[in-house]
């Protein structure tokens, strides 16, 4: 039997070359791959895990050294937060630490796992001398005791009981990380090695391809690319309308079965064109007989024929009937129109009466004057409501007052706003320490915001809160995010705040910090939002910056509270120009 030479034999052999390539190439691959993700696995679940517990180890042994040796050479009451964080070391870290490097050690060598022996105990040795320390001096009266001191001084001499167990441990750490980093070593080199041998295989198997593909092509072009030019410009002639009535040339394979079919479509279409002229004509009696039972152009003709007679009469149903529905769509645009119209209106009010509700937390000019008779307020909210307030307080000896930024603007940035000023009312009936108070307001607002488990928000609020003992001229500071500024003639003092947000933690996971500075009669303090410094505008169209805000607090410092407040207002507005306000502004300044 004689093999016809079809495009699909020649395909054939040549992609079976390719998919046998393609497929040794594709197992020694896996195989390779196999082998580095076994060495990934061992550095990430045995090397990288044991190096980082073991440094850590190091560290808190060190850290625990100091703060012990602060317990027994320095008189320190019992909340002392250093004296805490040694016992926690002690008794709570360092253990546990100990207990992770057991867990993840099992894949150790039997020499590193006696080696790990040796350290527990050490550090268990190390771990009762502090307890030592701890009982010769368990309170802050301890130190009366001058034999006490003298005993818990002489745990910590050269050679004594805490630094000779300490060096071993750590000494022994050394050793451990450093083989743990010599294995991870070997097992990177030996993962690169079979990287560098893959790229080889992979050249060779592709410039075999390449080859075979070279020689495949030269020789198909012969027998494919000629007819099917020749093909190809008969098809392009016949989809501009131009029949070719000239045969293709073209071997006995399936191109050569496609010539044949193109020059038999060539003829039909001559056949039909005729019939399709009388159709166009009017002659819708004339006959037609398809080419074959499977001809389905000329069985579209025929129908085509048949339907023409009564579709002017259909058409004009349809016209009929679409306008009619067209007029029903017309009548229920308007009327959704209208609810539209409607709802808005309901909306605008909602957002109003939300405004006002805002407007009755915010203190009035003159409640704030009876505060600070020399202030100002620069206060503009990106949309109706806003996400920023100010707060002033008079508390005895104490004259407060904060700027606060919640999460987001309009109306989800107002009710947000809401509960800030509400927790600041309720701390404040407490407390008059700024770090005091925020930590309040974080626990209120987590209550507040985290009350179902099931519905958790996540919002939270940056501030600047600020309190001021005028018969000290001491003023104290506590901020989650935005700092204060204190100008005195050219001179721009700044006070940094805490790098995190009230309900950005969990209470009790991080403490706000206080900071407190002498003020001076005539000092202008300034707290904000960061409204004004991220204004895009300017020729370049970028934003104002802080950098640019402080200078220009400076440049107005000698002008009253109310003459600030025009220039600051005049230089947002000349530097936003015609771009969209993109956030909430609030500037606060109070002289002193």
């Amino acid at each position: 039997m004689k093999i016809r030479p079809s495009i699909s034999n020649k395909l054939t052999f040549g992609f079976g070359l390719y998919i046998l390539c393609v497929s040794l190439l594709a197992a020694y691959t896996e195989t390779t791959l196999n082998g580095s993700k076994a060495i990934n696995e061992r550095i990430n679940v045995v090397y990288a895990p044991s190096i980082k517990s073991l440094e850590e180890l190091d560290n808190q042994l060190i850290k625990a050294q100091q703060l012990m040796k602060q317990w027994a050479f320095v008189q320190r009451r019992e909340d002392d937060l250093e004296r805490i964080e040694a016992l926690s070391l002690c008794t709570q870290k360092i253990p546990a630490q100990l207990s992770r490097i057991d867990s993840i050690s099992g894949r150790w060598s039997n020499d590193q796992k006696m080696e790990r022996n040796l350290l527990s105990a050490e550090v268990q040795a190390l771990l009762l001398a502090y307890e030592d320390v701890r009982k010769l001096l368990p309170e802050f009266n301890s130190y009366t005791d001058q034999t006490a001191m003298m005993s818990a001084e002489e745990l910590f001499i050269d050679d004594g009981v805490i630094q000779k167990p300490l060096g071993k441990a750590q000494e022994g750490l050394r050793q451990l990380i450093d083989q743990q980093r010599a294995a991870m070593g070997v097992e990177i080199a030996k993962m690169n090695s079979s990287f560098a041998d893959l790229t080889q295989v992979f050249i060779w198997v592709a410039v075999t391809v390449i080859v075979i593909g070279i020689l495949l092509a030269f020789i198909t072009i012969r027998s494919i690319v000629r007819p099917v030019n020749s093909l190809r410009q008969k098809l392009y002639n016949l989809s501009q309308g131009i029949y070719s009535l000239h045969e293709t040339r073209a071997n006995n394979d399936e191109i050569g079965d496609m010539a044949k079919a193109v020059d038999r479509l060539v003829r039909n279409f001559e056949r039909t064109k005729e019939f399709s002229l009388s159709i166009g004509a009017g002659k819708f009696d004339m006959v037609y007989e398809p080419l074959s039972q499977h001809d389905e152009l000329g069985g579209a003709l025929l129908q085509m024929r048949d339907d023409l007679a009564s579709y002017r009469h259909q058409m004009e149903e349809k016209v009929a009937a679409q306008t009619l529905e067209i007029r029903d769509q017309k009548d229920r645009v308007e009327r959704q129109s209208e609810r539209v119209t409607e709802l808005y209106n309901d909306l605008q009010a909602s957002i109003d009466y939300a405004q006002r509700l805002q407007n009755t937390i915010l203190p009035s000019s003159e409640a704030i004057r009876e505060v600070f008779p020399q202030h100002f307020v620069m206060y503009r909210p990106k949309a109706t409501v806003s996400g920023d307030f100010y707060w002033f307080a008079n508390k005895g000896k104490k004259l407060m007052f904060a700027a606060a930024d919640c999460t987001g603007h309009g109306v989800p940035g107002a009710f947000m706003s809401l509960v800030g000023h509400n927790a600041l009312n309720q701390a404040t009936k407490v407390y008059y320490k700024p770090a005091q108070v925020l930590n309040t307001v974080n626990r209120l607002s987590s209550q507040a915001l985290r009350s179902n488990k099931n519905h958790l928000v996540t919002d939270g609020m940056d501030i600047a809160l600020c309190s001021i003992d005028m018969d000290a001229m001491e003023l104290e500071f506590s901020g989650a995010q935005n700092p204060v500024y204190i100008v005195r003639g050219t001179e721009l003092i700044e006070l940094g705040a805490d790098g995190f947000s009230i309900g950005s933690y969990v209470n009790g996971e991080r403490e706000f910090t206080a900071k407190k500075t002498e003020i001076q009669s005539g000092d202008c303090i300034y707290t904000f939002s960061d409204g004004y410094a991220d204004q895009f505008g300017g020729p370049a169209g970028k934003k104002f910056m802080r950098k640019q805000f402080r200078q220009l607090l400076i440049e107005i410092n000698s002008l009253s509270m109310d003459e600030q407040l025009v220039a600051i207002q005049k230089r947002f507005d000349d530097w936003r120009g015609e771009q969209e306000q993109v956030d909430d502004v609030l500037v606060i300044g109070v002289r002193v």
